[in-house]
Protein backbone atom coordinates (compact mmCIF):
# COMPACT_ATOMS: atom_id res chain seq x y z
CA UNK A 1 0.00 0.00 0.00
CA UNK A 2 1.73 3.34 -1.03
CA UNK A 3 1.99 6.27 2.15
CA UNK A 4 0.02 9.39 1.76
CA UNK A 5 2.77 12.19 0.96
CA UNK A 6 1.88 14.58 3.25
CA UNK A 7 0.54 13.59 7.40
CA UNK A 8 -2.43 16.36 8.50
CA UNK A 9 -2.44 16.19 12.78
CA UNK A 10 -5.72 17.29 14.33
CA UNK A 11 -6.56 17.14 17.74
CA UNK A 12 -10.44 17.77 18.30
CA UNK A 13 -13.30 18.05 20.23
CA UNK A 14 -15.73 20.27 17.34
CA UNK A 15 -17.18 17.42 15.43
CA UNK A 16 -19.39 20.11 14.03
CA UNK A 17 -16.27 21.28 12.26
CA UNK A 18 -14.53 18.03 10.84
CA UNK A 19 -16.23 17.83 7.87
CA UNK A 20 -15.26 21.54 7.25
CA UNK A 21 -11.64 20.60 8.02
CA UNK A 22 -11.52 17.62 5.73
CA UNK A 23 -13.44 19.44 3.06
CA UNK A 24 -10.54 22.35 2.65
CA UNK A 25 -7.94 19.84 2.38
CA UNK A 26 -9.34 18.57 -0.84
CA UNK A 27 -9.00 22.73 -2.30
CA UNK A 28 -5.79 23.17 -0.79
CA UNK A 29 -3.58 20.36 -1.77
CA UNK A 30 -3.70 17.58 -4.84
CA UNK A 31 -1.29 15.66 -3.11
CA UNK A 32 -2.03 12.16 -1.56
CA UNK A 33 -2.67 12.48 2.29
CA UNK A 34 -4.16 11.25 5.84
CA UNK A 35 -6.25 13.22 8.62
CA UNK A 36 -5.28 11.82 11.82
CA UNK A 37 -8.20 12.72 14.39
CA UNK A 38 -7.70 12.21 17.77
CA UNK A 39 -10.29 13.31 20.82
CA UNK A 40 -13.03 12.30 22.79
CA UNK A 41 -15.72 11.88 20.35
CA UNK A 42 -16.56 9.62 17.21
CA UNK A 43 -16.00 10.39 14.01
CA UNK A 44 -18.55 11.71 11.45
CA UNK A 45 -20.47 9.26 9.32
CA UNK A 46 -18.52 10.93 6.42
CA UNK A 47 -14.86 10.64 7.70
CA UNK A 48 -16.30 7.35 8.79
CA UNK A 49 -16.07 5.88 4.79
CA UNK A 50 -13.18 7.57 4.13
CA UNK A 51 -9.25 5.79 3.76
CA UNK A 52 -7.31 8.29 4.75
CA UNK A 53 -8.49 9.41 7.68
CA UNK A 54 -7.38 7.73 10.92
CA UNK A 55 -8.92 8.07 14.35
CA UNK A 56 -8.15 7.53 18.33
CA UNK A 57 -10.48 7.85 20.68
CA UNK A 58 -8.55 9.78 23.72
CA UNK A 59 -9.68 11.98 26.60
CA UNK A 60 -6.28 13.61 27.04
CA UNK A 61 -4.77 17.23 26.73
CA UNK A 62 -4.28 18.32 23.23
CA UNK A 63 -0.91 18.07 22.97
CA UNK A 64 -0.91 14.79 24.35
CA UNK A 65 -3.46 14.16 21.20
CA UNK A 66 -1.38 15.42 18.80
CA UNK A 67 1.44 13.42 20.10
CA UNK A 68 -1.01 10.23 19.49
CA UNK A 69 -1.50 11.26 16.24
CA UNK A 70 1.64 12.05 15.22
CA UNK A 71 3.18 8.60 16.27
CA UNK A 72 0.96 7.50 13.41
CA UNK A 73 2.02 9.64 11.13
CA UNK A 74 3.00 7.99 8.13
CA UNK A 75 3.83 10.63 5.32
CA UNK A 76 6.75 12.11 3.80
CA UNK A 77 5.86 15.14 5.69
CA UNK A 78 3.84 16.44 8.70
CA UNK A 79 1.83 19.41 9.63
CA UNK A 80 -0.89 20.37 12.33
CA UNK A 81 -4.04 22.07 12.32
CA UNK A 82 -7.00 22.94 14.38
CA UNK A 83 -10.44 22.17 14.21
CA UNK A 84 -11.76 25.68 14.46
CA UNK A 85 -9.95 26.72 11.09
CA UNK A 86 -10.19 25.50 7.40
CA UNK A 87 -7.47 25.55 4.85
CA UNK A 88 -7.16 27.87 2.26
CA UNK A 89 -7.51 26.94 -1.57
CA UNK A 90 -3.74 25.51 -3.00
CA UNK A 91 -2.02 26.70 0.41
CA UNK A 92 -1.24 23.12 1.50
CA UNK A 93 0.48 22.58 -2.26
CA UNK A 94 2.52 25.85 -1.70
CA UNK A 95 3.88 25.42 1.28
CA UNK A 96 5.15 22.00 0.51
CA UNK A 97 6.21 23.46 -2.57
CA UNK A 98 8.51 25.77 -0.30
CA UNK A 99 9.57 23.09 1.83
CA UNK A 100 10.93 20.80 -1.21
CA UNK A 101 12.55 23.90 -2.92
CA UNK A 102 14.97 24.29 0.65
CA UNK A 103 16.87 21.66 -0.75
CA UNK A 104 17.15 18.01 0.25
CA UNK A 105 18.39 18.53 4.19
CA UNK A 106 15.62 17.26 6.57
CA UNK A 107 16.05 19.40 9.48
CA UNK A 108 14.40 22.05 6.72
CA UNK A 109 11.29 23.74 7.91
CA UNK A 110 8.38 25.84 6.18
CA UNK A 111 6.62 28.61 8.91
CA UNK A 112 3.43 29.47 7.46
CA UNK A 113 1.19 32.48 8.26
CA UNK A 114 -3.23 32.81 9.19
CA UNK A 115 -5.58 34.55 9.58
CA UNK A 116 -7.57 34.29 13.31
CA UNK A 117 -10.12 35.73 14.93
CA UNK A 118 -13.01 35.82 17.40
CA UNK A 119 -15.83 33.78 15.50
CA UNK A 120 -17.30 35.44 13.13
CA UNK A 121 -15.19 38.12 13.03
CA UNK A 122 -11.97 37.48 10.82
CA UNK A 123 -10.31 40.47 9.17
CA UNK A 124 -8.94 38.32 5.62
CA UNK A 125 -7.81 41.61 4.06
CA UNK A 126 -4.74 42.12 6.39
CA UNK A 127 -2.27 39.59 7.35
CA UNK A 128 0.45 40.00 10.57
CA UNK A 129 3.77 41.17 9.57
CA UNK A 130 6.34 38.61 9.78
CA UNK A 131 8.09 39.82 13.21
CA UNK A 132 4.60 38.66 14.72
CA UNK A 133 5.73 34.96 14.17
CA UNK A 134 9.00 35.96 16.17
CA UNK A 135 9.71 34.00 19.55
CA UNK A 136 10.75 37.18 20.82
CA UNK A 137 7.17 39.46 19.78
CA UNK A 138 5.29 37.80 22.31
CA UNK A 139 5.35 38.72 26.10
CA UNK A 140 4.68 35.42 27.05
CA UNK A 141 7.39 33.55 24.90
CA UNK A 142 9.59 36.06 24.94
CA UNK A 143 13.43 35.03 26.76
CA UNK A 144 16.75 37.08 26.57
CA UNK A 145 18.39 33.81 25.95
CA UNK A 146 16.63 32.90 22.88
CA UNK A 147 17.96 34.46 19.21
CA UNK A 148 15.76 37.25 17.97
CA UNK A 149 15.80 36.08 15.04
CA UNK A 150 13.54 32.25 16.17
CA UNK A 151 10.10 31.56 14.47
CA UNK A 152 7.32 30.16 16.61
CA UNK A 153 6.02 26.97 14.68
CA UNK A 154 2.17 27.48 15.50
CA UNK A 155 1.86 26.53 11.54
CA UNK A 156 4.79 24.39 9.85
CA UNK A 157 5.57 22.00 7.62
CA UNK A 158 8.40 19.78 8.30
CA UNK A 159 9.80 15.98 7.19
CA UNK A 160 8.49 13.33 9.37
CA UNK A 161 12.31 12.29 9.85
CA UNK A 162 13.39 15.17 11.44
CA UNK A 163 10.44 15.77 13.63
CA UNK A 164 9.86 12.20 14.83
CA UNK A 165 14.33 13.00 15.40
CA UNK A 166 13.45 15.57 17.75
CA UNK A 167 10.42 13.36 19.23
CA UNK A 168 8.00 15.69 18.64
CA UNK A 169 5.88 17.48 21.16
CA UNK A 170 6.31 17.74 25.01
CA UNK A 171 2.91 16.54 26.68
CA UNK A 172 4.17 18.30 30.14
CA UNK A 173 2.48 21.50 28.53
CA UNK A 174 -1.34 20.70 27.92
CA UNK A 175 -2.26 23.22 25.02
CA UNK A 176 -1.01 23.72 21.37
CA UNK A 177 0.22 27.07 21.61
CA UNK A 178 3.03 26.75 24.06
CA UNK A 179 3.85 22.97 23.25
CA UNK A 180 4.47 24.40 19.54
CA UNK A 181 7.09 27.12 20.55
CA UNK A 182 8.99 24.90 23.02
CA UNK A 183 9.76 22.44 19.77
CA UNK A 184 10.26 25.57 18.09
CA UNK A 185 13.32 26.46 20.34
CA UNK A 186 14.54 23.01 20.49
CA UNK A 187 14.21 22.49 16.79
CA UNK A 188 16.08 25.57 15.55
CA UNK A 189 18.63 24.65 18.33
CA UNK A 190 19.30 21.66 16.57
CA UNK A 191 20.22 23.41 13.64
CA UNK A 192 16.45 23.48 11.62
CA UNK A 193 17.18 25.57 8.99
CA UNK A 194 13.25 27.75 8.88
CA UNK A 195 11.77 29.75 5.60
CA UNK A 196 8.85 32.01 6.35
CA UNK A 197 6.17 31.84 4.07
CA UNK A 198 4.83 35.04 4.04
CA UNK A 199 1.46 33.37 3.07
CA UNK A 200 -1.56 32.28 5.42
CA UNK A 201 -2.67 28.59 4.49
CA UNK A 202 -5.54 28.76 6.85
CA UNK A 203 -8.37 31.01 8.59
CA UNK A 204 -9.15 29.75 12.38
CA UNK A 205 -11.47 31.35 14.36
CA UNK A 206 -12.01 30.68 18.41
CA UNK A 207 -14.16 31.68 21.33
CA UNK A 208 -12.47 34.64 23.17
CA UNK A 209 -10.87 34.52 26.56
CA UNK A 210 -12.73 31.52 29.16
CA UNK A 211 -15.91 31.33 27.13
CA UNK A 212 -17.37 28.53 25.55
CA UNK A 213 -14.79 25.54 24.89
CA UNK A 214 -11.99 27.94 24.85
CA UNK A 215 -11.94 28.05 28.48
CA UNK A 216 -9.76 24.95 29.18
CA UNK A 217 -7.07 26.45 26.88
CA UNK A 218 -6.94 29.94 28.37
CA UNK A 219 -6.93 28.42 31.46
CA UNK A 220 -4.39 25.80 30.86
CA UNK A 221 -1.76 28.55 29.16
CA UNK A 222 -2.08 30.62 32.60
CA UNK A 223 -1.52 28.08 35.19
CA UNK A 224 1.03 25.45 33.65
CA UNK A 225 2.08 26.23 29.99
CA UNK A 226 3.84 29.80 30.19
CA UNK A 227 5.01 29.90 33.41
CA UNK A 228 6.94 26.06 32.27
CA UNK A 229 7.89 27.69 28.72
CA UNK A 230 9.52 30.40 30.82
CA UNK A 231 10.88 28.66 33.42
CA UNK A 232 12.84 26.63 30.83
CA UNK A 233 13.86 29.55 28.26
CA UNK A 234 14.54 32.27 30.69
CA UNK A 235 16.89 30.41 32.52
CA UNK A 236 20.46 31.67 31.08
CA UNK A 237 21.62 27.98 31.42
CA UNK A 238 18.52 26.42 29.14
CA UNK A 239 20.54 25.10 26.62
CA UNK A 240 22.74 22.72 28.87
CA UNK A 241 19.55 22.24 30.97
CA UNK A 242 16.88 21.02 28.28
CA UNK A 243 16.13 17.64 26.72
CA UNK A 244 16.26 18.96 22.87
CA UNK A 245 15.29 15.96 21.85
CA UNK A 246 12.53 13.85 23.56
CA UNK A 247 10.72 10.76 23.57
CA UNK A 248 8.01 10.26 21.29
CA UNK A 249 6.15 8.18 23.53
CA UNK A 250 6.30 11.30 25.98
CA UNK A 251 2.38 11.21 25.64
CA UNK A 252 2.55 8.10 27.88
CA UNK A 253 3.35 10.11 30.88
CA UNK A 254 0.58 12.60 30.14
CA UNK A 255 -2.68 11.90 32.37
CA UNK A 256 -5.62 10.16 29.92
CA UNK A 257 -8.19 12.28 31.21
CA UNK A 258 -7.30 16.34 30.77
CA UNK A 259 -9.08 16.98 34.07
CA UNK A 260 -9.89 20.85 32.78
CA UNK A 261 -12.34 20.11 30.40
CA UNK A 262 -13.14 16.22 31.21
CA UNK A 263 -14.18 15.27 34.69
CA UNK A 264 -12.94 11.48 35.80
CA UNK A 265 -15.46 9.49 36.29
Amino acid sequence: MNKPEISIILPAIRQQWWDRFYDSILISTKRTFELIIVGPYPLTEKLQSLGNVKYVKDFGSPVRASNIAASLCEGKVVTWGGDDAWYLENTIDTHVDMLYSMGPETNNVVVAKYFEGQEGSIDRTTLQPDSYYLINNADCTRSPHIPDDWWIFNAGYLYREFFEFMGGWDCKFEANAMAHTDFAIRAQFMGANVKMSGIAHVCGDHMPGNSGDHMPISVSQIDNDIPLLQSKYRDQNWRTNVDMRIDMDNWKKAPPVWERRFKRK
